[in-house]
């Protein structure tokens, strides 16, 4: 399905940064926190990563591609979703260099890679009974309105 990140979502992930989990065949979770984070597109997320933290993942993306992601802080509960897609770690290119130069500008990290995460799956983890609700097949307007309905803060972002 074809995810669209809402501009509430994009101020959210960039502003407090999320979780990411990545697993092994077997199931077994590594989690590190993306620090930084740049909407690259409407389905598209990078994670800036310093090299301790893309040690934990990349072993792990070598074997199973799939990330899952949810925004860090007060993010979890006032933009409750889980993001899903496949990652890959960049060590170069141009993604990498402008998503590397702004995490050490605006955060100070010194990335060794930046994780692209190409986004498959949205789900709604709001407690109660839409939690779990595949958010993915709606269009961009019924999901702007969905969420509209639902919050209407913004988040500013922090150092």
């Amino acid at each position: 399905m074809t995810v669209n990140l809402t501009d509430r979502m994009k101020a959210w992930i960039e502003a407090m940064g999320s979780h990411l989990c990545v697993a092994t065949p077997e199931g077994v979770p590594f989690v590190v926190l993306g620090r930084y984070a740049k909407v690259t597109g409407n389905d598209e997320v990078a994670f800036a990563l310093a090299a301790d933290e893309a040690n934990v993942i990349a072993p792990v993306l070598s074997k199973n591609p799939r990330v899952a992601f949810g925004v860090s802080r007060q993010g979890g509960i006032r933009a409750p979703y889980q993001f899903k897609g496949t990652g890959e770690l960049l060590r170069s290119g141009s993604v990498f260099d402008t998503v590397a130069a702004q995490a050490k500008e605006e955060k100070g990290i010194d990335a060794e890679s930046v994780l692209l995460v190409r986004l498959t799956e949205l789900y709604c983890t709001k407690p109660g009974y839409e939690a779990g609700q595949r958010l993915d097949g709606m269009s961009p307007e019924e999901l702007d309105a969905w969420e509209r309905q639902r919050w209407k803060d913004v988040p500013r972002k922090r150092d």
